[in-house]
C-alpha cells in the first residue's frame, strides 16, 4: 500500500505527464496550422509575411483573400495588424469595416467607416461607404443626409444619386426613387442596376416602359446575367414564353451556376405540359446548387405528376430537410404519404 507522500507523489506525475501530453498536441496542431491553411495564395502570402513582418499591404491582400473566404475573425485580426502598421490607408478601414458587418457585428462596423472619416471627412468613396453601410442599418434618413454631403462636394456623382435612390424606395417614396434613379443612369449609363431597378418599378406600374429599362441594362453590361435574367423575366410574365426560353438558355449556356434561370426555364416547361424537359431543368438544377430546396421540390412535383410517387417522396424529403419553414413542402409530403 502507497503512504500519502508516494500518493502524492504518483498524482503530481500524473498531472505533470498529462499537461506534457496536453502542450505536445497543441504545439503540433498550432504549427500545422502555420504549415498550411489550405490555399496556396494565404499560405504563400503568410510565407511573404513571416519574411517581411512589418508590410502592412502584405496583411492587407491576405486578409482579402481570408474575407473572399468567408473567415472573417481571420480578416479583422490581419487588418487589425495592417492598421497597426499604416492607419492612414482609407481602404483598409473600409475592409474591416466589411468584415465587421458580415461577422455580425454592425456597431464596429460604423465605428470603423467614421474613424476613417474623422481623417478624411470628405473623402467621397468613404462618404459613399457610410451612406450604403446606413441604408443597409435601415438609417434610411441618416443614409440621405451623408448622400446629400457628396451631392455638395460632387453635383455629378452618379453613385449618391443610386444611393438616394435606393433610400427613397425603401422609405416607400416611389416617384422620388425613380427621379433619382434617373438622375443617376443620365449621369452614368453604365450603373446596371439602377437601370434593372428602374425597370422594376416601372413593371410595378404596369408601364410597358419597363421593357426598355431591362434593355437598357443589358446594353450597359452584356455580361450582366442578371440583366438577361430581369428582361426574361419580364417576357415570361408577359406571355412571351419562346422568347423567355431563348434567354435562359443563353443564360445557362454562359454561366452555369445561374440557379434562377434553370428554376425558371422548368416551370416555363411545366406551363407548357413538357414534364421531360422540366425535369431536366430541376435536376440540373439539384446538380448546381445542391444546397437550394425548390430544385428538389419542384422536381419532386414532376415526378408525382409522372406517377413516380417513390421518387417524388424522396426528393419532397430532401427539400423538407433544406427548409423546415415551408408548409407547402409540408403539405406535398403528407398528401403524397396519404395516398
Amino acid at each position: 500500500m502507497l503512504n500519502i507522500h508516494q500518493k502524492h507523489c504518483s498524482i503530481w506525475i500524473l498531472i505533470a505527464t498529462a499537461f506534457i501530453i496536453l502542450f505536445s498536441g497543441c504545439k503540433g496542431e498550432v504549427k500545422n496550422q502555420k504549415t498550411s491553411s489550405g490555399d496556396p495564395e494565404i499560405d504563400a502570402l503568410t510565407a511573404e509575411i513571416s519574411k517581411n513582418p512589418d508590410n502592412a499591404m502584405l496583411y492587407y491582400d491576405r486578409a482579402k483573400k481570408y474575407y473572399d473566404k468567408a473567415s472573417y475573425d481571420q480578416t479583422i485580426l490581419d487588418m487589425q495588424q495592417a492598421m497597426s502598421l499604416d492607419s492612414l490607408n482609407p481602404d483598409f478601414y473600409h475592409l474591416l469595416s466589411d468584415a465587421y458587418l458580415d461577422y455580425y457585428n454592425s456597431k464596429e462596423a460604423l465605428n470603423t467607416l467614421m474613424k476613417v472619416l474623422a481623417i478624411y471627412p470628405e473623402r467621397i468613396p468613404s462618404l459613399l461607404k457610410m451612406a450604403e453601410l446606413k441604408h443597409i442599418l435601415e438609417d434610411y434618413d441618416g443614409s440621405i443626409l451623408t448622400v446629400n454631403e457628396i451631392v455638395k462636394l460632387d453635383p455629378q456623382n452618379a453613385e449618391a444619386y443610386f444611393m438616394l435612390g435606393m433610400n427613397f424606395r425603401a422609405l416607400g417614396d416611389k416617384e422620388r426613387a425613380i427621379n433619382a434613379f434617373q438622375t443617376a443612369v443620365e449621369m452614368n449609363s453604365g450603373l446596371t442596376d439602377a437601370w434593372i431597378i428602374l425597370g422594376e418599378m416601372h413593371e410595378e406600374k404596369k408601364d410597358p416602359k419597363a421593357l426598355k429599362y431591362y434593355e437598357s441594362a443589358i446594353i450597359s453590361n452584356p455580361q450582366s446575367m442578371q440583366a438577361w435574367h430581369a428582361k426574361a423575366f419580364y417576357l415570361q410574365n408577359h406571355g412571351d414564353i419562346p422568347q423567355a426560353q431563348l434567354i435562359y438558355r443563353k443564360i445557362i449556356t454562359t454561366d452555369k451556376s445561374y440557379s434562377d434561370a434553370y428554376l425558371n426555364s422548368g416551370l416555363l416547361y411545366m406551363e407548357m405540359d413538357s414534364l421531360d424537359r422540366a425535369y431536366e431543368q430541376f435536376d440540373l438544377l439539384t446538380a448546381v446548387t445542391p444546397s437550394n430546396y425548390m430544385g428538389f421540390y419542384m422536381r419532386g412535383i414532376v415526378l408525382e405528376k409522372k406517377g413516380k410517387k417513390t421518387e417524388a417522396l424522396r426528393d419532397y424529403e430532401s427539400a423538407h430537410h433544406l427548409n423546415k419553414d415551408d408548409k407547402k413542402i409540408q403539405q406535398a409530403l403528407e398528401s403524397l404519404k396519404n395516398q
